[in-house]
């Protein structure tokens, strides 16, 4: 996931690549997170348009979606500011 003000994550499941890329409010210092991981109940649930929040740093990143799912995982390096309370909004995407 590269950082910034936009973000993009992407994983394959069932042999389709699903997206989520949007904005977070106000801007983030790069960050990096390879091996995200992506927990959710549906498939369902990967449409539309979602409000998301979260934390970045200082060794992890946890992101949110208000319908449920969750993107967590490792960043590549320690985070500086150690940790950053985020919120914005992104749209899935399916290919």
């Amino acid at each position: 996931m590269p950082g910034g003000s936009k973000f993009v994550a992407t994983f394959s499941i069932n042999d389709r690549h699903y997206t989520l890329g949007g904005l977070f409010a106000s801007g983030v210092p790069h960050f990096s997170c390879r091996t995200a991981r992506l927990k959710y109940n549906s498939l369902c649930q990967l449409t539309s348009t979602r409000l998301v929040e979260g934390t970045v740093g200082p060794h992890d990143l946890k992101l949110r979606l208000l319908n449920g799912p969750v993107i967590e995982g490792p960043l590549e390096a320690p985070y500086d500011p150690p940790c950053l309370e985020v919120i914005g909004c992104g749209i899935w995407f399916q290919s």
